[in-house]
């Protein structure tokens, strides 16, 4: 347990160092938290509560997966290691609990981060109690020292315990959040996920949130599961997508990450808007066979003027692999002539398969096709039939319609 527990805390020391001169804002000082997926401080396989202070000083509790053993660590500023240290917890009435933690006990590892040691030692149940009910933990190293609010502690702590207790629970558990986390936050369109997946607006944030951490609690760490925690976070307008999305991506090569990755780099809170990186993640995406991701690089192309003649296969080649936003998209582009002269007659083919396949926006322009202005002979039945079923699906320009007609 001290020897995952020390690997643990050097690695997260190397993270803190470069979050110092990139990112400080998305660190959280002086406040306990339950680290989870996207947190600086979070590892994949222990469940782990902690804080840091602004001079990137931290310290951290750490559960093994059983949750027979509990380790706490700091790392804190200095050049020299001691023998001994000294452990002090000034509880809310002032009365402290000093203990010395020496020899076998002590664990002394350099990070690899100047200028910082980190001591680690093994804690019973009763000493985890005490530091949740305590005020303050000040460790003493010779003349090294740091002081670490408690605040938050409790609440950290149980919340890290929950998840222990999640993948303790086995394998029958672990399916069940798995299952959730597909239902929740599973794509439609992921051709690596048997699940049926949710449409973006159909996600409710908190319970996609909940049901993929839960699956990543009880042992999941695999690509889809981190895309979806990603697409989560995202609902829920939570920055972490960024990282999981990224990881999903770039890392897992998980073929839809792409496209979600490339979303946030076209519009998002968490990044800079950057129309070139989104254009390489779509590309990346495409090539992976991701219909999405071609379905908007396509879509991308045609818009930007770029490649008007790839990006009309694109988009036809998403069409026909039975995306509807592609299906809408090339339908309503011959009509318009976005794509070459026009072809009504093709265009209502596209549109008839997207407002089958669920989508409002082709329904209410199939609608407009059999008005009889683009084309077509005009045919006020099906006119109306199609206006109603955009309508049923929610189409605004189609209940303003029905409402004045």
């Amino acid at each position: 347990m001290l020897s995952h527990a020390i690997r643990f805390i050097c690695t997260c020391a190397v993270f803190l160092a470069a979050a110092a001169t990139a990112s400080a804002q998305q660190v959280v000082f002086d406040e306990w938290r339950y680290h989870q997926p996207g947190d600086l401080l979070y590892d994949e396989g222990v469940h782990t509560a902690g804080v840091i202070l602004e001079d990137y000083s931290f310290a951290v509790i750490v559960l093994d997966a059983a949750g027979k053993n509990t380790a706490i660590g700091a790392v804190i500023p200095g050049t020299e290691f001691e023998d001994s240290i000294s452990s002090t917890l000034t509880m809310t009435d002032g009365f402290q609990r000093n203990l010395t933690i020496s020899g076998d006990r002590l664990r002394r590892e350099q990070p690899k981060s100047d200028g910082m040691v980190s001591y680690t030692f093994s804690i019973s149940e009763e000493d985890v109690e005490f530091f949740q009910a305590a005020l303050t933990w000040t460790l003493q190293a010779g003349d090294q020292s740091a002081t670490f609010p408690l605040a938050g502690s409790r609440d950290a702590v149980d919340a890290a315990r929950a998840a222990q207790q999640i993948s303790a629970d086995g394998a029958e558990v672990r399916a069940e959040w798995i299952a959730a986390c597909d239902a929740a936050a599973g794509h439609p369109y992921d051709t690596e996920s048997d699940a049926p997946g949710v449409a973006w607006s159909d996600i409710d944030a908190d319970t996609a949130t909940e049901a993929c951490l839960n699956a990543y609690a009880a042992g999941d760490v695999s690509p889809r599961t981190r895309f979806q925690l990603g697409r989560a976070y995202d609902k829920a307008g939570d920055a972490r997508a960024l990282e999981l999305l990224g990881r999903a991506a770039l890392g897992d090569e998980y073929p839809i990450a792409f496209h979600s990755l490339a979303a946030l780099y076209t519009a998002s809170d968490y990044t800079f808007r950057d129309l070139g990186r989104a254009r390489d993640l779509l590309e990346q995406g495409a090539a992976l066979g991701d219909t999405v991701s071609a379905y908007a690089l396509g879509r991308m192309l045609v818009e930007r003027d770029a490649d008007k003649d790839r990006g009309r296969a694109l988009l036809r080649d998403a069409a026909e692999a039975g995306y509807p936003a592609a299906q809408r998209i090339y339908g309503a582009w011959l009509i318009d002539g976005t794509l070459e002269n026009g072809d009504p007659a093709l265009a209502r083919d596209y549109l008839e398969r997207a407002a089958d396949g669920g989508d409002a926006d082709a329904a209410y322009a199939l609608a407009q096709l059999y008005l009889g202005d683009s084309g077509l002979d005009p045919d006020p039945r099906r006119y109306l039939s199609y206006l109603k079923l955009a309508a049923r699906r929610g189409n605004a320009q189609a209940l303003d319609a029905l409402a004045l007609d």
